[in-house]
């Protein structure tokens, strides 16, 4: 009889182990629930405003696909959330490189200027981006009148006539 109520008690330690084991699995495939998502600019600034520490916002950018919108209309939208600089330059360097760069003209500089976005996001744009740009003189005078940077207006010439550019220097 000793031996029956053995068997019975491992019996029910191991169908208690196999109803555990198979309860847990679907919360372990799951992953944290991150498995399908893709990284926004809305997700980056609801990560902002809730505060979350930047190294683990950065992590999440390194470890998590993306589609961000960072044409200067998006660009724009992460300053006004107030996104900080160092998260956008990772949010740049982060998107697939087979995205299409699009193509940069006078406007969209002088857009992204009016919508204070950072010159040295604006120059990583000019470096990063296919240029379409009116560097006419009269192009140039535009970009003058609307407070466009000469580092930028550099940048842009550069980026046009396929030459390198110097980072910027901060005095």
């Amino acid at each position: 009889m000793k031996k029956s109520a053995f068997t019975s008690g491992a019996t029910s330690l191991l169908v208690a182990f196999s109803l555990a084991a198979v309860a847990a699995v679907p919360v372990a495939a799951q992953g944290g629930g991150a498995a399908g998502e893709v990284l926004t600019n809305e997700s980056i600034s609801q990560m902002v405003v809730g505060k979350v520490p930047r190294d683990l916002i950065f992590t999440k950018i390194r470890t998590t696909k993306n589609a961000f919108d960072l044409t200067p209309t998006g660009l724009i939208a992460l300053h006004a959330n107030k996104v900080a600089d160092d998260i956008v330059k990772a949010m740049i360097q982060a998107a697939p490189s087979n995205a299409s760069k699009e193509t940069l003209n006078n406007d969209a500089i002088i857009q992204m200027v009016n919508g204070l976005v950072s010159r040295e996001i604006i120059l990583l744009k000019v470096q990063g981006d296919r240029a379409d740009y009116d560097l006419t003189t009269n192009g140039i005078i535009k970009l003058n009148q609307n407070k466009v940077s000469q580092e930028v207006i550099k940048a842009m010439m550069a980026a046009t006539a396929g030459t390198p550019t110097t980072p910027p220097h901060k005095p």
